[in-house]
């Protein structure tokens, strides 16, 4: 929805809101693609924005509410009694149901599960039993599932029973008796066949799937890898649990980007752009303030220390700020290609000597190229060579150790299970700030007595 034609709508719609007028904007939402009345919604404001969510139909509504971001989402659900909350949940997916339930209060969200079908209602429970971010956290129950001794007619006549429950099928998948996962046929494949083809004879026995506990980003990489549609999803035993759709696999490769971008930031990722609570904003950035503030107390401790140096030659003083920043940029640069590395698959581990021979050619060139430049303008302009060699050679020094680090400490970060982007984050630039002025005042120490 373009800016200009966005404006436009919310005046017509903000009209009929003015106006009363639910039968008119049910009417009109109706050929609206939930992304569009989502985006109304988010831009509404105050009790427009409730009007116009309380003016559609229950299917409408629960496709939009599942599309706003979370502040509004949250929003919408206090406007809401439970009787309409119920309603919404028995109308989506499992796997959206399942995210939606997760979101309500623990206490609201028991009386809802108690108020929708039983049946439903087992099913939101089970999805809820695996971890968040996870196959089986993300993975929907709905699909099509027939025993291998079962004919291509019988396979069809079962995905036209299911075909109102399940929005998309793009294969039909083939268990045993036990329900394990034996193989898989393309709905394209069914479609040609003769309706007395079994269904063994046809189908795919290779079939790539993931266990129920898999992260939900390596379930992204498989799918990127082999350009897949959905995956199954199976339980320890090879037992078909559900599967994962492509549309579920944008969402965890947008939230695992926007996790990583706000690690980048130094900031927390459950913060919304839309939040309106100045105190949650707060509460939500002030933890990695702090931790920058202590790195910077740390590093002004560093400086005191010598202070010998400084007092003597105090132009020492004007390029520190030069040597924190481009140890800190050395730094960030070679963390996020080894991280952009990692989430894509094509670094792992085992990559760790290599990877830290490759950053140490890297900084030497770099390095001496940075170092070769500040020490032409000290030398020029300050005409103190000395302090130039001095700089430049604390400059390569600490762009080489900055590299290093950057390029090792997220690989021994995915070592221990910890999520590697936060290596990009402040503990790269805060490390780098500390060991930059180390560095830097080590070598003037050693430089004092020819300066």
């Amino acid at each position: 929805m373009e800016e200009l034609d966005r404006q436009e709508i919310l005046e017509d719609v903000s009209y009929l809101i003015e106006a009363k007028q639910a039968p008119k904007l049910r009417a009109i939402m109706l050929d609206a693609h939930p992304a569009d009345i989502a985006d109304l919604l988010v831009h509404l404001e105050g009790e427009h924005r409730h009007y116009l969510f309380d003016s559609l139909d229950l299917h409408t509504a629960a496709d939009a509410i599942l599309e706003v971001d979370e502040s509004t989402r949250r929003e919408l659900i206090q406007a809401c009694d439970e009787h309409r909350l119920s309603v919404l949940v028995e109308t989506m997916n499992s796997d959206d149901a399942a995210d939606f339930v997760s979101e309500l209060p623990p206490e609201l969200a028991a009386k809802i599960l108690k108020q929708i079908e039983p049946r439903e209602s087992a099913e939101v429970r089970q999805l809820l039993a695996h971890e968040e971010d996870t196959a089986g956290g993300i993975m929907a129950l709905e699909l099509v599932a027939v025993d291998q001794e079962r004919t291509v007619g019988e396979a069809i006549n079962e995905i036209r029973k299911k075909a109102e429950e399940i929005e998309t099928i793009n294969h039909v998948y083939v268990v045993d008796n036990s329900r394990r996962l034996v193989g898989m046929v393309h709905l394209k494949q069914l479609i040609l066949a003769e309706a007395y083809t079994p269904l063994s004879e046809i189908m795919n026995r290779d079939v790539i799937s993931v266990q129920v506990g898999t992260d939900q980003e390596e379930v992204a990489k498989l799918v990127r890898k082999y350009d897949l549609l959905s995956v199954p999803v199976v339980d320890a035993q090879g037992r078909l649990a559900g599967r994962i759709t492509y549309d579920d696999i944008v969402d965890v490769i947008q939230e695992e980007a926007q996790e990583d971008l706000a690690r980048v930031a130094g900031v927390d990722e459950n913060e919304e752009p839309r939040e309106v609570s100045i105190f949650r904003i707060c509460r939500l950035r002030l933890p990695w303030l702090i931790i920058g503030l202590i790195g910077e107390i740390i590093a002004a401790a560093v400086l005191t220390n010598f202070s010998t140096a400084l007092d003597k030659v105090i132009t020492l003083v004007f390029f520190i700020p030069i040597i924190t920043a481009m140890g800190g940029n050395a730094g960030i640069q070679a963390s996020a290609i080894v991280v952009r590395g990692l989430a894509t698959g094509e670094i792992d581990f085992s990559d760790t000597l290599r990877r830290l021979g490759k950053e140490f050619r890297i900084a030497i060139l770099n390095g001496f190229l940075c170092g070769l430049i500040i020490f032409i303008i000290v030398a020029l302009g300050w005409k103190n060579p000395a302090i130039g060699l001095l700089i430049a050679a604390s400059l390569t020094v600490v762009i080489m150790s900055a590299s290093v680090v950057g390029g090792t400490v997220p690989l021994a970060l995915k070592r221990f299970n910890v999520d590697p982007a936060i290596a990009i984050g402040p503990f790269i630039t805060i490390s780098n700030d500390i060991l930059g002025l180390l560095i830097y005042m080590w070598i003037a120490m050693l430089f004092l007595d020819y300066l």
